[in-house]
């Protein structure tokens, strides 16, 4: 079964390759106003903003007196930063076309990024009684609310934009962000009971308390609330995919996969739903299969780098090192910002030998999110073959600072200060990790059998086991 947005989508990218095509051979093809539209949304939807700008450029050249491709002209502008453009646009066109719902909801959106959240919140204030779609009117008044540190009036709009609209994702997850900021779990969850005690058969008021649930990492009862909507409604894509995501975070990978396949039924394959098909194959193992789903994902959306960072593990899994390499370097140039894409190539480096390369890609790992055990581990481990001590001190007191918990950092901290000739904090190290996981010593011997010798370790380590018996294995 292929969904209606999935073949939508289609056909805007045919029309857009002939547009595209037509520009490349100056050729003067013809479009309706309506078809280049739709193009500057691809483009915009595709976040490719300047193209998106270039498009509506183009357009008013040929409709010059267009208001909906004038303000697309100006949501693109604010999005290449040229925010004084883009404002003055819509307040221009909210002068010719007053109380144009779009418009109106555009320019509330530029009043956020201008930092003028009065204008905004008055703007729309006075408008919503004359709105058709007051969901977006509340959800963009909640946003401003958001904006200016009221996170009492924004929970109370972006309550009402879901009282319009049960299903309103994006009110709903600024809720949950809101009530995880708060801690207000009780009053949120009592808020969506109170839609199902109204309605005990409205699939979306279980939708959203399996949302809330699953924000808790309350994981099973948020499957039984995501369950409840789909006896309700068996057709509930979204329902599918987030208890797909629900299953996946209590290791329940093959019923995780049938939800994923079940969100596919319903709404077609498309990047995203495919690449979390990928993910639960490749926790079962199953890395052929994994990859056929993380490659159809890259081919359904070529920028998605997710699906790239999944080829990568598959590839990274497989001991296939020069192509996993590959993979995670399409990812980051994706997404340079992201630690794991990092991580996956630091691997692959470090598997093929490639220290150097693997050092800076765990370093740029740490510097991007602080707290990932393998890197510290891993990046120490580098260092300690080339024998740079001191460095795998200082990565490893790195790790302890963001991870005091992890034994094995102490562990190796111990080699790595005897290897210096710190005998004193060596030890001192080794209480902490022997009181954190006697279990783990033998990490010790891994990287430096000779302390198997070591009668001051030894006897430090036999003295514990005697004063903690309940530690033995």
């Amino acid at each position: 079964m292929t969904g209606d947005h999935d073949h939508e989508w289609e056909n805007d990218k045919k029309l857009v390759e002939r547009f595209e095509n037509s520009l490349k051979s100056n050729l003067d093809l013809y479009f309706e106003e309506e078809e280049l539209e739709d193009i500057i949304r691809f483009y915009f939807d595709q976040q490719k903003f300047l193209k998106a700008l270039r498009a509506a450029e183009y357009c008013l050249e040929k409709f010059p007196f267009s208001v909906e491709i004038k303000l697309l002209k100006a949501q693109c502008l604010i999005f290449n930063d040229e925010l004084e453009e883009g404002l003055s646009i819509l307040e221009n066109i909210n002068n010719i076309s007053p109380n144009n719902e779009e418009i109106i909801l555009a320019l509330a959106n530029a009043h956020i990024l201008a930092g003028s959240l009065r204008e905004g919140i008055d703007l729309l204030e006075n408008f919503l009684p004359l709105a058709e779609d007051k969901a977006e009117v509340y959800y963009s008044l909640g946003n401003l609310y958001r904006a200016s540190n009221d996170n009492k009036k924004a929970s109370h709009y972006f309550k009402e934009a879901v009282k319009s609209r049960i299903n309103h994702e994006d009110a709903l997850f600024q809720l949950a962000m809101i009530t995880e900021e708060e801690g207000s779990f009780d009053e949120i969850l009592d808020f969506y009971q109170e839609f199902i005690d109204q309605d005990p058969y409205s699939a979306g008021a279980w939708y959203n308390l399996g949302v809330v649930y699953n924000r808790l990492g309350r994981f099973e009862e948020a499957i039984k609330a995501y369950d409840y909507a789909l006896i309700i409604d068996d057709a509930f894509a979204s329902a599918y995919f987030n208890l797909g995501n629900a299953l996946m975070n209590t290791e329940q990978y093959e019923l995780a996969l049938e939800a994923y396949q079940n969100t596919i039924n319903c709404e077609g394959a498309n990047a995203e739903n495919c690449c979390y098909m990928g993910a639960a194959y490749e926790k079962l193992g199953k890395i052929d299969e994994a990859f056929k789903y993380f490659k159809k994902s890259s081919k359904l959306d070529e920028e998605y780098d997710d699906a790239w960072f999944g080829l990568g593990m598959c590839m990274l899994k497989k001991e296939k090192f020069f192509e996993a390499i590959h993979y995670f370097k399409k990812a980051l140039n994706f997404s340079k910002e992201n630690a794991n894409y990092w991580v996956g190539l630091a691997d692959a480096e470090f598997n093929l030998g490639n220290f150097q390369a693997s050092s800076e890609a765990y370093e740029e790992a740490i510097n991007l999110e602080p707290g990932i055990l393998e890197t510290y581990v891993n990046l120490s481990l580098i260092y300690f073959e080339e024998k740079r001590f001191e460095e795998a001190i200082d990565v490893v007191r790195e790790g302890i600072e963001e991870l005091p918990e992890e034994s094995e950092l102490y562990y190796r901290m111990v080699v790595f200060q005897i290897k210096m000739g710190n005998y004193k904090e060596g030890f001192s190290y080794l209480e902490n990790a022997l009181t954190l996981a006697y279990d783990k010593h033998t990490i010790l011997y891994e990287l430096m059998p000779e302390l198997k010798k070591q009668k001051a370790v030894s006897k430090l380590i036999a003295q514990y086991r005697e004063e903690n018996p309940e530690s033995k294995p």
